[in-house]
This record gives C-alpha cells, structure tokens and sequence, in this order.
C-alpha cells in the first residue's frame, strides 16, 4: 500500500513539474492555417526584454515565425509599422526585418508595477522571419538595434554579452518543434470578447464532453498584474455543488488535480480556478473521474479522458486566439 502511495505521488509530481516547465502556449489549426506558439520568454540584457515566438505554418508546409519583441522601458512610446530590426550575428553578419504590426500595445497599456517598485511599460514590435533567418539567430546574437520613432536617435540597442537571447530563443523554438501535429480546424467557439481599463475578458460557449458533462472557459488578462488566468466552469447534470466544495480531477496516470468550486452557484454549475498549469495537464492528458462534494454527499463521475481533452483543447485554443501574452 505504501509503495502505491509513493507512486502515485511520484505521478503527480512528475506530471506538474513537466508541465510547470512546459512553454507551448498555443497550437490550432484556423482557416487551414497552423499556429504553434510559445509562452513569452524573458531576456536579462542591456535593455531587458521578453518575446513571443510563433510559427505560422501555410498549406503548402512552408512556415514563417512571427516575433514579438516587447522592450522595457520607463516611458510609453509606439515602434512605427516598417520600423526596422537588425540582428547581428555572432559570425559578423546581420539580418534584418520590419515591424509588421500597428494595432495599440494591450500588455499592461497603463504600465506595470514592478516588485521593486518600479514602473515600466512594455513597447513592442513585431517581427517575421524565415526559417533560414530564425536558424541563423539561433546560432547566436551580439545585439540588436530597433528603430523605434523615426529621427536620427529613434533607436533602442540592446547588448547581449553571454549569447542569452539566441539561448532563450532555443527553448521557445524547441516548444514549438515538439508540439502535437494539428489536424482539425479550430471554429468559431468564443461567445464574447471586452476589453476594459487595460484588462480583456474572453468567454466561450459551453461544449459537451458527453450526455451530462460539459465545459466552458473564461480567460482573463490584468493589466495591472500583466498576469493571465483562467475560469474552468462545469456543467453537469442534476448535481449542485456549494461553495468551497472539493472538485477533484483524476488523469489517465492516476494524478488529481485538486480544485473547488468558487462561487454558490445554481444547479449543475460549477466554477473552479485552475493555474495554467493545471490547464495544460488536463488538456494534454485528459481526465477519467470527476468527484464533487455535492448537496448530498459525495459523488464520482466518470469520464471519458479523451473527449475531456480534446474538448478542453479546443476551448483552451479558442481563448488563445485572442490572448494578451
């Protein structure tokens, strides 16, 4: 018995610790077009700096990476569209590319409040680049120079002395390599979309999992945190679930995931607030048993854990479509 114990409890950290380093961040198909993205990743530089690299992979297999590159600085300022970046390589040459993007900056608009209490805002450009380019990046980079306004000192520089951007880009490139192929079209599955005082509110409709189970997501950006997070909200059948009350998730591998319902909701409704974390272990791994402490007791559930992740894949990739980071 004791030895079941530990393997169970070897599962589960097993399972979150490769997960909790997990960056894949998106990965649909939309309009017979691939989107494979990776979390953003931050660079300890001259200038620091976070970015955001996603692979655009056309019908005819052909891919282009789109990069977003969001500067820190104290103030907040706008890189004209065309505005040009240029790498240099750690061989000698460059590569150069033009910011594509003018829509307004919707990570953290009104600043972001740093723990050291300092304030900085994150101006951003975005960037395409060929698979040849991208590789050649990757085999390292002295620094990079952005135009950012259009006078003769509108630029940033930045300096990286231990080749830590090509490093970080690496670990994004390598998320987005080992990402599932991607078969079926994405749809049309969002139901709203606000934006408000530099935050973003995203919800979807609900989908079945099976005759009585269904979910919903609801996706939630701060401006004022810079943080993302997520409403996994049940719907089932003929149970009422209190506030407070324990969800349990359990995966294929015997690891459960721990919830509660949030809220003193009505029949068949139940909200729970998973960490991102949580999220991708049961989108990848799907779910076999639900448990809820009910009005009147104690109830298992079982549940097919491949409707359970597809299901959830589908809404977790819906939000992403229209995610801030």
């Amino acid at each position: 018995m004791i030895k079941k114990i530990l393997a169970t409890v070897l599962a589960a950290v097993i399972a979150f610790g490769a997960y909790g380093q997990d960056l894949l961040k998106c990965n649909y198909k939309k309009n017979n077009y691939v989107f494979t993205g990776a979390e953003r990743v931050s660079v300890a530089a001259s200038t620091p700096l976070q970015f955001k690299l996603v692979r655009v992979a056309f019908p005819d297999g052909v891919s282009l990476y789109d990069l977003r590159i969001d500067f820190e600085s104290d103030a907040a300022w706008k890189i004209p569209k065309n505005a040009s970046i240029t790498f240099e390589l750690a061989g000698g040459n460059s590569i150069t590319s033009k910011n594509h993007s003018d829509s307004p900056n919707l990570v953290a608009p009104s600043g972001f409040e740093k723990a050291d209490g300092k304030k900085v805002w994150y101006n951003c450009g975005e960037y395409y680049l060929e698979q040849a380019d991208l590789e050649k990046l990757l085999k390292g980079v002295k620094s990079l120079d952005a135009v950012r306004r259009w006078s003769s000192n509108g630029h940033i520089v930045v300096k990286f002395k231990n080749n830590e951007f090509s490093l970080a880009l690496a670990k994004a490139y390598d998320a987005i390599k080992s990402a599932p192929e991607v078969k079926n079209e994405l749809g049309a599955h969002l139901t709203g979309l606000d934006d408000n005082s530099g935050n973003r509110i995203a919800t979807t409709e609900v989908l079945p999992v099976d005759e009585r189970t269904g979910l919903s997501l609801t996706y939630l950006y701060s401006g004022e945190s810079n943080q993302e997070t997520y409403d996994l909200e049940f719907h089932i059948n003929g149970v009422t679930v209190p506030g407070g009350s324990q969800v349990a998730l359990t995966t294929p591998a015997g690891t459960i995931v721990r919830l509660r319902q949030e809220k003193d909701l009505e029949e068949g409704e139940v909200v729970c607030y998973p960490s991102i974390e949580q999220i991708k272990l049961l989108y990848s791994a799907g779910v076999t048993g639900i448990s809820l402490e009910t009005a009147n007791g104690n109830l298992d559930i079982p549940v097919n854990a491949k409707a359970f992740a597809q299901t959830l894949s589908v809404l977790y990739n819906s939000v992403q479509t229209v995610a801030v980071l």
